[in-house]
C-alpha cells in the first residue's frame, strides 16, 4: 500500500485534472460558493489553501482578490497551477500542509481546506495539530472553510463499492472503497490504451473516516465559531470564523 503522498506521486497527480473534467466549470462551482457566503478580502488579503491541487480553490480566491499561498505536497499538481495562474496573485509550496504556518509571511484572513483533503492526513492527533494550528494562526475576523467527504455515514456494500469517475476513448478511471472502523480503503483502478492496447493499474491508501461535528468541536473548543454549514453531493462544508 502506498503513503498518500506515494500515491499522488506516482499514480494519481499525472491523471487528477482529467478525472475532475471541465477545469473550469469547477473553478466556477468554487467561485459561485464563496460568491454564496459573500468572500471577500477584508484585511491584508492573505490566504491559504492546504491542499491546493491545481488550484481549484486557489484561483478563484485570486480573482475575488486575495494573494493566495497554495500548499500541496504534488509538484506534478503545482505545475499545472503554475503555468494555469497566469498573473494571478498566487504563491505555490510544495510540502506536507502541517507545516502551513513555517511559510505564512503573518496572519491570514482566510484558510482554506477543501476537495477532502483533511481525510488524507495519517491520523486524527495530526488532524487535531492542524486544526489547532487553524485556529491559532488566523487573524481576527479570519474564516477558514474545510470540506470533507461524508465517511461517517453507513458503509456501501456489494456493487455500491465501485464508483465510476470519468470515462474516455482512451481512460477509464474506477473506485473501489473497503471501509474499516476508522479508515476506508481506497482502490483507484486506471485502465488507459496505450500503443492501441489497454493497460490496467492499481493504486491503493487510506482515508480517515472524519466525523464533522467532531472537527466543529475541537474548533469551537479553540475559540471558532461555525457560520455555516451544508452537506451537497456527499461533501460536508464547513465555515469558521475567529471573532476579533
Amino acid at each position: 500500500m502506498k503513503t498518500v503522498q506515494g500515491h499522488y506521486d506516482q499514480f494519481l497527480g499525472p491523471v487528477y485534472s482529467w478525472i475532475l473534467g471541465d477545469f473550469e466549470i469547477v473553478v466556477q462551482r468554487n467561485d459561485g460558493f464563496f460568491a454564496s457566503i459573500n468572500l471577500s478580502p477584508h484585511g491584508n488579503g492573505i490566504a491559504v489553501d492546504l491542499g491546493c491541487g491545481p488550484g481549484c480553490q486557489s484561483l478563484p480566491l485570486a480573482r475575488r482578490g486575495f494573494n493566495v499561498l497554495a500548499i500541496d505536497f504534488c509538484q506534478d499538481l503545482l505545475d499545472e497551477l503554475d503555468t494555469r495562474k497566469g498573473n494571478a496573485a498566487i504563491h505555490t509550496v510544495c510540502d506536507d500542509l502541517t507545516n502551513f504556518r513555517s511559510h505564512m509571511p503573518e496572519p491570514p484572513e482566510l484558510i482554506v481546506c477543501m476537495g477532502d483533503t483533511l481525510v488524507h492526513l495519517p491520523d486524527k492527533a495530526t488532524v487535531d495539530a492542524v486544526i489547532d494550528d487553524v485556529c491559532d494562526s488566523l487573524a481576527p475576523r479570519g474564516k477558514f472553510i474545510y470540506a470533507i467527504r461524508d465517511y461517517v455515514s453507513p458503509a456501501p456494500e456489494g456493487p455500491d463499492r465501485f464508483i465510476p469517475i470519468r470515462a474516455s476513448d482512451e481512460k477509464i478511471f474506477t473506485c473501489f472503497l473497503d471501509y474499516k472502523d476508522d479508515v476506508v480503503h481506497i482502490h483507484d483502478i486506471l485502465h488507459q490504451r496505450v500503443d492501441g492496447e489497454w493497460q490496467t493499474e492499481i493504486s491503493d491508501y487510506l482515508k480517515l473516516r472524519l466525523d464533522g461535528e467532531y472537527l466543529n468541536a475541537r474548533m469551537c473548543s479553540r475559540g471558532l465559531v461555525i457560520s455555516d454549514q451544508y452537506q451537497a453531493d456527499g461533501m460536508i462544508v464547513v465555515t469558521a470564523e475567529r471573532p476579533e
